[in-house]
């Protein structure tokens, strides 16, 4: 058995779950793509070395002479060539700003993943909290009940009461140990599940620690709401995603107009090998403009106006999502608060009124059925609060989540 507390098993969700490590990869692979398209700003030097062998096989008349001349002629050379892409439009620039967006995009979603394992495990934690103490109102039912059978078996014997009370006693004793065994297993799915979200082995035995807490959350919803713009992952990606798209439209532009590149060029060449007698050099200047393309840049430019306009309305999506997330999720959680009150209250009544239909029945001014009633009112009541109080805890935690509020580790 492993025993966990909240803050440990948060931990080992954030270390070990795929979905972090996954966020990760996609950070060091922007990287990776940033230094790509930082490249095409500078030179490039590559080098060059062939060799080649040609047959010549002529035929040729002469005044004395005449037939075929038939020789191999050798060629080895050698190049430094130095490329360097002058002006493009600006469309090298574009994409660097591109490279770096979509770097800091994944240095957010990493945020993101850390934000919903936290939720993911937590939530995780409290519901195999609350299945641990659904397993024991389970146990708690089937051991009154079975208590409130041995008195009325004793009653049957002395004749006080009739066979039909012994019977319906069985039948809700036998109901309330299903209800024990479905318990326990929502208990070990409930443990598979967390194991899963933190990385140990599904069959690993976890001990939690602590109960299902209560305490009331005083921050206005205005408060709540703020908070979530300032810091929600999802949107500052979207932000980025607008600005990606702005520099899609100057990269398309960039097919209107003209690309300058130098080259520098330093040859070597001769009919031996490694050929480096014969040396020459060359400097150039090429400028490429398509004057006709067939409709090609006005495609890609009516393509990246429109993706803009996309982002830009998914931008004010997310943010209307946030703010109904935050909604929501706020007001869920003052109900949940209003449950917890109502239904521990309930809890009280419903133990005095079992208490008091047993001593009814037992005194012989009550029916059985008005105890197993009894019974049956409490075991909801306890479990309603139960509910109430897992409720609460998992609001509590998701509220958290739709605020963005920040993983320190």
């Amino acid at each position: 058995a492993t025993e966990l507390t909240l803050d440990q098993a948060v931990n080992m969700a954030l270390t070990n779950n795929p979905t972090g490590k996954i966020a990760v990869f996609e950070f060091e692979a922007a990287k990776g793509a940033l230094t790509a398209a930082r490249s095409y700003r500078w030179p490039t030097l590559s080098y060059n070395h062939k060799d080649a062998w040609t047959w010549h096989g002529e035929k040729y008349n002469d005044r004395y002479y005449g037939g075929d001349r038939n020789y191999m002629d050798d060629q080895f050379s050698n190049a430094l060539t130095l490329n360097w892409t002058v002006w493009a439009g600006n469309k090298i620039e574009s994409q660097v700003s591109q490279a770096k967006l979509a770097l800091d995009s994944s240095q957010w979603g990493i945020a993101s993943a850390r934000q919903t394992l936290k939720y993911n495990a937590t939530d995780a934690y409290f519901k195999l909290m609350a299945a641990r103490n659904a397993v024991k109102l389970s146990e708690e039912s089937v051991e009154r009940l079975e208590k409130y059978l041995q008195d009325v078996q004793v009653q049957y014997r002395v004749g006080v009461v009739a066979k039909v009370d012994v019977l319906r006693s069985e039948v809700s004793l036998a109901q309330a140990r299903q209800t024990l065994i479905e318990a326990r297993n929502s208990y070990d799915l409930a443990m598979a599940n967390l194991n899963n979200i933190i990385g140990l082995p599904l069959t690993t035995n976890i001990g939690i620690k602590g109960d299902l807490t209560y305490e009331k959350y005083e921050q206005p919803l205005t408060t709540c709401e703020d908070t979530a713009l300032r810091q929600r992952p999802e949107i500052f990606q979207y932000t980025d995603a607008v600005k990606s798209a702005q520099e899609a439209i100057t990269i398309a532009r960039a097919g209107y107009l003209p690309t300058v590149t130098a080259t520098a060029q330093a040859a070597w060449y001769n009919d031996q090998f490694p050929g480096g007698q014969n040396y020459n050099w060359t400097i150039y200047l090429t400028t490429n403009w398509n004057i006709l393309d067939s409709g090609l840049t006005a495609g890609n430019l009516k393509k990246a106006v429109e993706t803009h306009k996309k982002a830009q309305e998914q931008l004010r999506q997310t943010v209307d999502s946030v703010r109904l997330d935050v909604r929501s999720t706020y007001l869920s959680l003052q109900s949940f608060d209003q449950s917890i009150q109502t239904s521990k209250a309930s809890v009280g009544l419903a133990e005095e009124d079992y208490r008091i239909k047993v001593i009814r029945y037992r005194a012989g001014v009550g029916t059985n059925l008005d105890v197993l009633d009894a019974q049956v009112a409490l075991t909801t009541a306890k479990n309603n609060y139960l509910l109430a109080m897992y409720n609460y805890n998992n609001y509590r935690a998701k509220l958290d989540k739709a605020m963005g509020v920040p993983i320190m580790q």
